[in-house]
């Protein structure tokens, strides 16, 4: 059984992926926070649904008539909210706290656990499902 035909495991490694590309970005956050002129970045969080509907769907449903339920697939596109300013801003123009990135990184930490859990939880009920241990 391909575990990747499942569209939950696919957000799963997805969320993962976008995990590990946060935690490099909030890294050279950090390494350049001496750097003058330097402004910390930050990824775009998905929102789940937008983790499922990154897959391309095996079929299309379309309306045929007028009073028809609408599929649903027009809905807009996901706007990434206002980034804040930081708080301070050092006197050669360096924007990177921290102790802002330490939390971003710890918050991400414990996001990519929850996933592999998740991850595992799901593997553990498929192998119950099929009659393994």
């Amino acid at each position: 059984m391909d575990l990747n035909s499942i569209t939950l495991f696919q957000a799963l490694q997805k969320r993962m992926e976008w995990l590990n590309q946060r935690q490099k970005v909030l890294a050279e956050n950090i390494a350049n926070a001496d750097t003058p002129g330097y402004r910390p970045r930050d990824l775009k969080q998905p929102s789940f649904s937008e983790l499922l509907h990154a897959q391309k769907p095996k079929f299309t449903a379309r309306t045929t008539r007028a009073n028809h339920i609408a599929t649903g697939t027009e809905r807009p596109e996901y706007k990434a909210p206002k980034q804040r300013r930081t708080y301070e801003e050092a006197p050669d123009g360096n924007a990177v706290s921290l102790e802002e990135q330490m939390l971003k990184v710890a918050e991400n930490r414990i996001d990519y656990e929850l996933t592999v859990n998740l991850y595992r939880k799901q593997v553990g009920l498929i192998k119950a499902a099929i009659g393994g241990k």
